[in-house]
């Protein structure tokens, strides 16, 4: 069989499976466009080392990723019989520190939506009640920024509060309700941002100061220059300086310490969290609940309540 055939079968039923399988395509096909169109037997070890190394340097988590791709692309080659056995390097090298994501505080939050109009360029490319706006719905609600860019006024209902998250990673949709106060800044953006303008049920919800739909590359360059502007910048030798996908970070940890200090049975909850993210299983929702000093305080505190009444019956 050549690459390309058991590629794309691969990628269709891995997809078949649920995964959405973007990424990874993305890198079958460059491996195919380096490698060329050979049957799988001709492959060699050489060629697969190639791909992996790119164009040299330091090891970085994308040769993991790589790695990981290509590892699956032959457990499932070797599955059917179409090829004997793996071409991947025996030994992995080491990889770069474990990434450790941002997580904002409030006062932080408030610098960066308390940044005034006039330090803002004039002709940039989102005002500055867009991104504020911005902010707040991925602090209030995790969202993925990805979907924030393709939410149409449609889907963004203003009288009940509720978002409708269509057919995102995974391939699922999923209703999110918005809190009052959030509720609020929306509603000040709609009327601001859309009064005397032509817009229709399809239109960008969030967009640039010309109309057009607003990109994940424009709310990431003006994001970056507004941090700078904030002064918040980390210095725990951190690989990024803090993102806006951290906010989903942030969103996810302030959920759960909030859910400790109030009681909450928090296992029991875990999975309407992890509905409300957009994650198809527990195990993906772990991955945004970094443990810091105050969510380990308030699960030491909940751990206490529960032990203390047994060691006092006991």
């Amino acid at each position: 069989m050549k690459l390309s055939a058991a590629i794309r079968e691969f990628v269709d039923y891995s997809q078949a499976l649920g995964k959405l399988y973007r990424s990874e395509s993305y890198q079958l096909k460059a491996f195919l466009r380096q490698a060329g169109d050979i049957e799988l037997h001709y492959l060699s070890p050489g060629q697969v080392e190639k791909y992996l190394r790119g164009k040299g340097g330091p090891v970085t988590t994308t040769w993991l990723s790589k790695f990981t791709t290509l590892k699956s692309l032959f457990h499932y080659a070797i599955s059917r019989g179409y090829m004997q056995k793996s071409l991947l390097p025996k030994s992995v090298p080491k990889m770069p520190a474990k990434f450790v994501p941002y997580l904002y505080s409030i006062e932080e939050i408030r610098r960066l939506v308390g940044i005034s109009d006039f330090c803002y360029r004039p002709m940039a490319i989102l005002s500055p009640p867009t991104l504020r706006a911005l902010i707040l719905l991925l602090y209030g609600t995790g969202l993925r920024l990805g979907e924030t860019t393709k939410l149409t006024l449609r889907e963004v209902d203003l009288t009940e509060g509720l978002l409708t998250i269509h057919q995102t990673k995974f391939f699922k949709s999923r209703l999110v309700p918005v809190g009052p106060d959030l509720l609020h800044v929306l509603r000040l953006y709609s009327d601001r941002h859309w009064s005397g303008n032509a817009r229709t049920p399809d239109s960008s919800f969030f967009c640039t100061r010309k109309g057009t739909p607003m990109t994940a590359d424009h709310a990431h360059h003006m994001f970056q220059w507004l941090r700078r502007e904030a002064g918040i910048l980390r210095f725990d030798g951190g690989r990024y300086q803090p993102r806006l996908h951290d906010l989903r970070h942030t969103f996810a940890v302030t959920r759960l310490v909030t859910w400790y200090r109030e009681g909450k049975d928090v296992q029991r909850l875990l999975p309407h969290l992890s509905t409300y993210l957009g994650h198809i299983h527990i195990g993906s929702t772990a991955h945004y609940l970094t443990m810091t000093k105050e969510l380990l305080h308030e699960a030491s505190c909940c751990f206490e309540r529960y032990a203390l009444p047994e060691t006092h019956n006991g």
